[in-house]
């Protein structure tokens, strides 16, 4: 069968979705594309068990994650995983070294007092969901 190219976005992830993340398995059987960082427009705060992506012209930093193509039916599943679009909203997002379109999970919550991930990048410590 002949998937349309409409059918598969580029989705860039920089938390739990992430290899060895406790949500990778959602993107079973998706094609991993390598690592990747973003333009240096955004902010990455640990909210504890998963990390908040938001934009922040200003004081933005290069953010690391990895890039997949992912079929666009998975969506809804994401899309209910990440509590979108009140918790998380699927928005593009500029990827360094990459011309085309890609999409990541912005935090939609207030980041007021909220640390900050070290160097752009989101380890979970706690070992949980």
């Amino acid at each position: 069968m002949v998937r349309n190219a409409a059918d598969v976005m580029i989705l860039f992830v920089y938390g739990t979705l992430m290899r060895g993340g406790v949500r990778h398995h959602l993107l079973a059987g998706q094609r991993f594309l390598g690592e990747a960082r973003t333009c240096p427009r955004y902010a990455l705060f640990d909210l504890g068990a998963y990390p908040g992506l938001v934009h922040s012209e200003s004081e933005g930093r290069a953010i690391h994650g990895e890039l997949y193509a992912i079929d666009t039916r998975l969506l809804a599943r994401l899309n209910r995983i990440e509590g979108a679009p009140s918790l998380f909203r699927l928005e593009p997002v500029c990827i360094a070294d990459h011309p085309g379109e890609v999409f990541a999970y912005f935090y939609q919550q207030n980041t007021q007092g909220l640390p900050l991930c070290a160097e752009g990048r989101w380890q979970n410590k706690k070992g949980t969901p």
